[in-house]
């Protein structure tokens, strides 16, 4: 799974993404974000319940375009994200 993530920041840097952008789903997103934020690509995470469907037909690259034209347009809120060292505190109580 690490080496499909780090496939993904070449990709992204390669491409010349300013952002990385994904929604909260469980504690999936967590390693693909930790990658990420390591590769030194600016990540945000986005509350799932705070994106609404795309309306009519349902597909994932409709709904991929969506999120990314509110990401690029500043219109999702951001989750705030515990730091390394905050994580590492919590973890350890």
């Amino acid at each position: 799974m690490t080496d499909n993530i780090l496939n993904l920041c070449s990709w992204i840097k390669e491409t010349g993404c300013q952002v990385a952008a994904m929604k909260s789903t469980g504690v999936y997103w967590n390693p693909v974000y930790n990658i990420l934020e390591s590769e030194g690509i600016e990540t945000i995470v986005v509350n799932a319940h705070h994106i609404k469907a795309v309306p009519g037909r349902k597909t994932d690259v409709k709904d991929a375009e969506w999120f990314a034209d509110l990401v690029r347009h500043g219109l999702v809120k951001a989750s705030y994200v515990h730091n390394r060292e905050q994580c590492e505190l919590r973890i350890s109580k």
